[in-house]
Formats: C-alpha cells, sequence, structure tokens
C-alpha cells in the first residue's frame, strides 16, 4: 500500500533542538528527561494539517522516529492527545540506542517496506535523515531547519 512517512521530534512535534537536543543526540540518552520534555510539545499545526488532509484524501500515514521501541505508549499518547491519525508507528529499535538517526530511519524503512508499505514521500526535519531519505530515492520534503 502506497504511504507517507512522517517524523514526529520537529516535524508533527515542536523540538527545541538547541535546548533538548543533548538529551538524546550525544553517546548517553537521557530519553526519561526527554519525554518529560515532549509530553507537553505543541503541534506543528502546518505539519499537522498535511498530515491529516493527506490521510482524508485515502493516503496511508506512517510515523517513523528516532524514539525508543521502550517509549511506545508515551508516545502513542501523545498522538492520541494531538489528534495525529495514523496507520503504523515505527520506533527505534531496542538494539539501536546509539545508531545514528539516519541508520536507525534506514532500519525502519525496510521494516515499512517488509510490512508491506511502498512510501513515496516523506517529511522530515533533520538535514542527516532527508539526505538519506533522498539516498534511498523517495522525495523528502525539510519542514525545518535540521542541522543539528
Amino acid at each position: 500500500m502506497d504511504c507517507v512517512i512522517f517524523d514526529i521530534d520537529g516535524t508533527l512535534a515542536e523540538f527545541d533542538a538547541p535546548r533538548l537536543g543533548h538529551l538524546v543526540h550525544g553517546t548517553t540518552k537521557r530519553w526519561q528527561e526527554f519525554h518529560d520534555e515532549m509530553a507537553a510539545a505543541a503541534v506543528i499545526a502546518p505539519v499537522a494539517r498535511l498530515l491529516r488532509s493527506l490521510k482524508a484524501q485515502g493516503e496511508a500515514v506512517v510515523l517513523c522516529t528516532g524514539r525508543p521501541e521502550g517509549w511506545r505508549a508515551q508516545t502513542q499518547a501523545w498522538l492520541a492527545q494531538a489528534d495525529i491519525p495514523h496507520d503504523a508507528l515505527y520506533l527505534r529499535r531496542r538494539d539501536e540506542d546509539h545508531a545514528s538517526d539516519p541508520e536507525v530511519k534506514r532500519s525502519a524503512l525496510s521494516r515499512i517496506k517488509s510490512d508491506g508499505f511502498r512510501p513515496w514521500l516523506v517529511v522530515d526535519d533533520r538535514s542527516a535523515v532527508v539526505d538519506f531519505w533522498r539516498a534511498s530515492g523517495l522525495t523528502c520534503l525539510q519542514c525545518a531547519p535540521g542541522d543539528f
């Protein structure tokens, strides 16, 4: 089934990289502090509107995030509170804690395709990840500056 992939943090959820990036972009991940902050993250309205419009037109929506699998419940709670419809949610596997974001997205893309989805468009914010999507042959809309 054709689908559109959306990232979460910095794409659908406001993410202050200068203030919060150090919690998850270093070698030591401080997920509890990160999720405490992100639980109250504002929705990025234009991107959420695009997602809802695509979903209303019948597109399958797949969410793909660098958040770890162990935080699925917290992530789903935020998505429900933010009214973000989706068909599937792919998180960082438990064995990928030290993997880079592009590596995590590469792994997720493999799982997405194995599950029968055929992505044709991606919306993401982080430049290194945008580069990965494009190198994989996908059109990726970069919704925010993402050089972090």
